[in-house]
C-alpha cells in the first residue's frame, strides 16, 4: 500500500518529515498481537496478558497503553500516515468508557486490548484521572475525523457529543454557573479542570478547559448539521457565540485588562502564566478578533522560549507550532518545529520514557503540522471538498505531498513558487476552495468555509492556480 510522501526544496523540512513518518510508525500496535496489561513504573508485574487491538502508542513509551490527550494530539497525524482504522478503534473504545458510572467521562487512559483501563490512571469508576479539556477534545477530534474521512460511522456518536455539551456541562457548572464546565480543584484523580498539572493555582474554570468547550461547541454544530439537524446546529452554533462574548467581555478581563486565564476555587482571577491555560485561549480560537491576541502571542512565544517559563515536557511544547500556524505566523511555526525536532534526542523530563523524541505525540504532530500547518491542507470529504491555505516560512518555497488519505481516495497537494496545485485521486467531482485572503482573516475550516477561489476537478484531474 502506498503512503504519503513528501517532496521540498527544504533539505531540513524532508528530514523532518522523513524523521517523523519512521518514528511514529515505531508507535503502531498490530491487530491480534499478544502483551502485557497494566506495564507501568507503578506495577512492574508480573503482568496479565491479552489479545491487542490495532492502536498506536499515545502517551509514555515505558507503559501499556494510550491516553486520551494524547490520542486526540496525534490523531490526524495518524490519518495522514494512513492509520483510519487504528483512529476508528481508538475513538470508539475510549467513547465507549463514557459511562454513566463514569459520570459521562471517558476514561483517561485504556491498554492496548482497548477494554482494560491503565491500572496507574484508574483506581475505581469513581477514581480515575479526568481533566476537563480532554472530553471537549473528544468531541472536536469526532467531527475533524469525519472531516478526514467522510465516514457516517462516526456521526453515530451524537448521543456523546449531546450528553457532552448538555446533561456534562450542567452537572459541572455548579459554583460559578455561568455555562463553563468547572473542575474539582481537588487534582487529577477528581476531576482537574485544566491539562496543566501542576498548576499556580487550584482551579476551578481554566482557560485551556474553556477554549476547549468553545471549540466543541462549534464542531458539534457541524456534526449536528452532517446529521441532518440544521436548527440543533443553529443551537449550538449561538451558544458558541455566547460564549465568546461571555470569555472576551468578561470572564478574561482583570484589573487594567490584564488577561485571566483561570478562577480558582476562591473565585478570584487567575493572570500568572499558565502555560495550556494560557495558550489554549487562543490556540482554539477564543481570541479571534480580539486586540489583546497579538501582545498575547507574543507572550506566548517569549515565555516558552525561556527555561524558566517553558513546560519542562516536550509534549506540552508540540502545540506551540499549532497554535501560530493557525494565527498564520508560519516563520514562528516553522522556528517550534525545528526546535522541537531538535530536541529529539535529549532526555525526556520522565527518566522511564527515554529520549523526547520517543514521545509519541512529537513524531505524530511533526507530520500534521506539516500537512495541514504549512502546505495548508483542510478536507471534507463528505462533502467532496478540500480547503487549502498554504504558510511556507522564509527559506522554505516547495512543499508537495502525494497520497494524502482523504475518504476512500487519496490527494496530492503542491505549493511552489507562488502557485500551488491539487490533484483529484478520489472516484468523485472534487471541490477545491483555495484561500486567498489576508492569514489574519483565516477561520477554522472544520467550523466555516474560508475559501475565496472554488475550482471544480474531476477524478484524476490536476489543476493548479496563482490565486494564494
Amino acid at each position: 500500500m502506498r503512503t504519503i510522501r513528501l517532496e521540498s526544496d527544504s533539505a531540513e523540512l524532508k528530514e523532518i518529515f522523513a524523521w517523523a513518518k519512521r518514528t511514529a510508525a515505531a508507535s503502531v500496535v498490530d491487530d491480534g498481537a499478544t502483551g502485557p496489561l497494566d506495564v507501568s513504573e507503578a506495577h512492574p508485574g508480573p503482568h496479565r496478558q491479552a489479545q491487542y487491538r490495532a492502536s498506536y502508542r499515545a502517551g509514555y513509551a515505558h507503559r501499556s497503553g494510550y491516553y486520551l490527550r494524547d490520542f486526540v494530539h496525534q490523531a490526524v497525524g495518524a490519518q495522514i500516515l494512513g492509520w483510519q482504522r487504528h483512529n476508528a478503534g481508538m475513538l470508539n473504545a475510549l467513547l465507549a468508557t463514557a459511562t454513566t458510572e463514569h459520570g459521562g467521562w471517558p476514561v483517561w487512559a485504556l491498554n492496548f486490548d482497548g477494554e482494560t483501563p491503565l491500572a496507574i490512571d484508574y483506581r475505581s469508576p469513581q477514581q480515575f484521572v479526568r481533566e476537563v479539556p480532554a472530553i471537549f477534545e473528544m468531541v472536536e477530534l469526532v467531527h475533524v475525523l469525519y472531516r478526514w474521512t467522510g465516514d457516517a460511522a462516526l456521526l453515530e456518536h451524537r448521543d456523546f457529543w449531546r450528553n457532552t455539551l448538555g446533561s456534562f456541562v450542567s452537572t459541572h457548572d455548579i459554583h460559578r454557573p455561568n455555562g463553563v464546565a468547572e473542575g474539582s480543584g481537588m487534582g487529577i484523580f477528581e476531576g482537574a479542570a485544566s491539562y496543566n498539572e501542576h498548576p499556580t493555582a487550584q482551579f476551578r474554570e481554566a482557560g485551556d478547559a474553556f477554549g476547549a468547550q468553545y471549540a466543541a461547541t462549534l464542531h458539534a454544530a457541524e456534526l449536528e448539521r452532517a446529521s441532518g439537524e440544521p436548527g440543533a446546529g443553529a443551537q449550538l452554533e449561538q451558544t458558541a457565540a455566547e460564549l465568546a462574548a461571555y470569555f472576551r467581555t468578561m470572564w478574561s478581563r482583570g484589573n487594567d485588562d490584564v488577561i485571566v486565564n483561570g478562577w480558582t476555587v476562591d473565585g478570584e482571577p487567575v493572570t500568572e502564566w499558565g502555560r495550556e491555560t494560557t495558550f489554549f485561549m487562543p490556540l482554539k480560537g477564543l481570541f479571534d478578533g480580539d486586540p489583546r491576541s497579538g501582545p498575547l502571542l507574543a507572550d506566548i512565544d517569549r515565555l516558552c522560549s525561556d527555561p524558566a517559563g517553558a513546560p519542562a515536557n516536550i509534549e506540552a511544547l508540540t502545540y506551540l507550532p499549532d497554535l501560530f500556524l493557525r494565527h498564520g505566523d508560519a516563520d514562528t511555526a516553522w522556528r517550534w518545529i525545528r526546535h522541537i525536532y531538535g530536541l529529539r534526542d535529549e532526555p525526556h523530563v520522565v527518566p522511564h520514557q527515554g529520549l523526547n523524541g520517543s514521545y509519541p505525540e512529537v513524531s505524530f504532530t511533526l507530520v500534521s503540522q506539516i500537512i495541514t500547518g504549512l502546505l495548508g491542507v483542510h478536507p471534507n470529504a463528505a462533502g467532496n471538498s478540500v480547503t487549502t491555505r498554504s504558510l511556507l516560512p522564509a527559506g522554505v518555497e516547495r512543499i508537495e505531498a502525494f497520497d494524502i488519505p482523504f475518504g476512500e481516495g487519496t490527494i496530492d497537494v503542491g505549493v511552489s513558487a507562488g502557485t500551488l496545485w491539487l490533484r483529484n485521486g478520489t472516484e468523485h467531482l472534487l471541490h477545491w476552495e483555495v484561500f486567498a485572503g489576508n492569514s489574519s482573516d483565516f477561520k477554522d475550516p472544520h467550523i466555516g468555509g474560508s475559501g475565496a477561489l472554488t475550482l471544480k476537478l474531476a477524478p484524476g484531474e490536476r489543476r493548479s492556480t496563482t490565486a494564494i
